[in-house]
């Protein structure tokens, strides 16, 4: 049922209408900048980068200082032993791209480059490689680490198991999300001496 409206309503009802259009106008207009603010927020939060929070093996949250430890090196080598030396033809670019998280800023070309012939080596001929490792022994003081392990690699249906030996000179950098311990490799000699 429509109301019939007289003209002594009429300017009643348009300044109704002008208050509730304007209400709408605040309403529309705050919504817009609390939604600007939180979609600046997100981009900024978004590119800004995870935190790097290094924890203890008890699962407290490890006091971070200058001091560089054995564990700290060895849980280091480790990590980059299972991104260098673990692949198959699928999965070595993106296990090499992470291992470079732990070679010198400086070295990564060079690194680079003598990838490039493994990782082409290993799609021609459909290589896999796995290494277990044995033993890491660290000398601290003259930054060195060295690594015995056990490497399998796969040449189609053959598989050849070999005693990897790999000794690595070290340098102390800034951690990243890769490498949380800061410490990378400068040089990586195989055979060890």
């Amino acid at each position: 049922m429509l109301k019939k409206l007289s003209l002594k309503e009429y300017p009643k009802v348009v300044t109704d209408l002008a208050t509730q259009n304007h209400f709408l106008k605040i309403l529309t207009y705050s919504l817009l900048g609390i939604f600007s603010v939180v979609l600046i927020s997100m981009i900024f939060l978004l590119n800004r980068g995870p935190d790097v929070i290094a924890l203890e093996t008890s699962g407290a949250v490890a006091k971070i200082g200058n001091n560089v430890t054995e564990s700290h090196v060895k849980a280091a080598v480790q990590e980059y032993v299972n991104y260098r030396y673990n692949w198959n033809n699928k999965t070595i670019d993106k296990n090499l791209k992470f291992s470079e998280g732990f070679v010198f800023s400086s070295l990564l070309d060079s690194f680079r480059k003598s990838m490039a012939e493994v990782k082409k080596f290993v799609k021609d001929k459909n290589v896999n490689q796995r290494v277990y490792p044995q033993t890491i022994d660290v000398d601290l003081k003259n930054k060195v680490a060295i690594l015995t392990a056990d490497r399998i690699n796969e040449f189609d249906s053959l598989k050849a198991a070999t005693i990897l030996k790999v000794k690595f000179q070290l340098k102390l950098d800034d951690p990243t999300a890769i490498n949380p311990w800061g410490i990378y490799i400068s040089k990586e000699l195989e055979g060890g001496d």
